[in-house]
């Protein structure tokens, strides 16, 4: 009865100051009215304002029996109120804990202590404010039982084995539901602020799908398997880089260039098909068929050995036809590499290429021997 006691004043107080919260005294709320151990409590999603107080006050009044059935009791008024600071401070310490966790999963070793303890002081000093009131409890329930005692003299005792283990471990499994408490509700607010933050955004002017960075996907790989560019005249990374142009677009047609372009002071080489990938609006491999040909838009040369002289470049292209992006995936990111087997790079692009599409790339070619189809 006198844990319940507890339980119960730790959630009395906490709805008590999201009452005052919406006053001109919420200055002076955390200096009477510590409400829990969760600071912004209310503006959490629902239902987790009103379901974490609850694992709060469970867990305090857990840890508070176990403490009282694990200390000899001498003095059941101090010991009492002591076991209220302690029960507040122990479920101070989870949240703590908990926060510190997240701060390494996060942010490495860089700010993991920033708020160590904060929350264990709030939970001691909610017990220090409120605990002489189940002490007064613990007093009156002690007369009454010695009162109880003086009359059964004569019967006798019934000694109790093994009931300290079961409530400490009661009052843990009671500390981990409150940890994963504030670990689902805080997840649940912060989807809550992206939705928010999604939905307070201009739709896309292609009306395709907002962002929804709640989206299952993969992300695009930075390299897939393949031989690069090989040989002592290659044109490596350390000799030329892609560069990408802007969609450019006739009636039901689009086109892409690419561009090799060899910054170094000796021609290098190239044979083949650059490798190309898309990303859509969640920054997820776009499923789009990227196949070797000509397109309405450039014709395809085939493969074959292109020397580019030194300051100059080499052209490629990908073409597809129009497609509407009504709600749809749509290709917001390029991602190329000269050749397969080099890392690629990435440049955002407005284009209509959409989840399912089929798109043609041309192999590499000097400029001139492959250009756009008029």
């Amino acid at each position: 009865m006198v844990s319940a006691t507890v339980g119960g004043l730790w959630l009395l107080v906490v709805v008590l100051a999201a009452g005052v919260s919406l006053t001109p005294f919420s200055r002076v709320q955390q200096a009477v009215l510590p409400a829990g151990v969760t600071p912004y409590l209310w503006s959490w999603a629902p239902p987790w304002p009103a379901l974490l107080p609850i694992a709060g006050a469970v867990a305090v009044a857990l840890v508070h029996a176990a403490i009282l059935r694990i200390v000899p009791v001498r003095a059941p008024f101090a010991a009492t109120w002591l076991a209220t600071v302690a029960a507040g401070g122990v479920a101070g310490l989870t949240i703590d804990a908990v926060l510190v966790f997240g701060s390494l999963v996060t942010n490495g070793w860089a700010m993991w202590a920033l708020d160590l303890g904060s929350r264990a002081a709030v939970g001691a000093y909610w017990g220090l404010l409120y605990g002489w009131i189940p002490a007064l409890v613990a007093v009156r329930l002690e007369r009454r039982d010695a009162v109880a005692e003086a009359s059964q003299a004569d019967e006798p005792a019934v000694v109790r084995r093994g009931a300290p283990v079961v409530v400490a471990a009661i009052a843990l499994a009671s500390l981990v539901l409150l940890g994963a408490a504030q670990v689902l509700g805080g997840e649940a607010t912060q989807a809550q602020l992206r939705a928010e933050e999604l939905a307070s955004e201009p739709a896309p002017v292609d009306g395709a799908a907002r962002p929804d960075r709640d989206a299952e996907g993969d992300p695009v790989p930075e390299r897939v398997d393949g031989d690069g560019v090989t040989g002592e005249d290659g044109c490596t990374p350390e000799r030329a880089m892609v560069l990408v142009g802007d969609v450019d677009g006739a009636t039901g047609h689009r086109a892409l260039r690419f561009e090799l372009m060899n910054f170094s002071e000796e021609p290098c080489v190239v044979e083949g098909y650059p490798d190309i990938a898309f990303a859509d609006q969640n920054d997820h491999l776009l499923d789009a068929t990227i196949a070797p040909g000509s397109s309405f838009m450039a014709a395809d040369p085939g493969p074959m050995r292109v020397e580019i002289p030194a300051g100059g470049s080499a052209v490629a292209y990908v073409g597809w036809d129009a497609n509407p992006t009504q709600g749809a995936l749509v290709a917001r990111t390029v991602w190329v590499a000269a050749l397969a087997g080099e890392t690629r790079g990435s440049k955002p692009i407005q284009s209509d290429v959409i989840e399912g599409s089929r798109v043609e790339v041309t192999a590499w070619a000097l400029p001139g021997a492959d250009a756009p189809t008029p």
